[in-house]
């Protein structure tokens, strides 16, 4: 008899393939599930009104140093978002 790879063989490899690739599977999807929990606990402790109030007295005793802000943000995202004209 010789030892070439039956069948058997063949199958066992593809079903360890398999098990390995569905636990790295399970185990990140549970750790992307556990982030998005964290992280909406974390915006649901957040009092948005409490920050616009904040933005709102800023911007009314600043409003040179808020125009720039808003500018530069502006600018980077222009910048970020703009097609590149040389494309074909």
């Amino acid at each position: 008899m010789t030892d070439t790879p039956g069948p058997e063989t063949d199958a066992s490899r593809f079903n360890k393939a398999k098990d390995y690739v569905n636990d790295k599977y399970t185990a990140a999807s549970d750790a992307a599930k556990n982030q998005y929990n964290r992280v909406r606990e974390k915006l649901e402790d957040v009092d948005f009104g409490a920050i616009t109030d904040q933005v709102r007295s800023y911007v009314r005793s600043n409003p040179g140093k808020a125009l720039l802000i808003s500018v530069g943000v502006g600018f980077l995202i222009g910048l970020l978002l703009r097609r590149d004209d040389n494309e074909d």
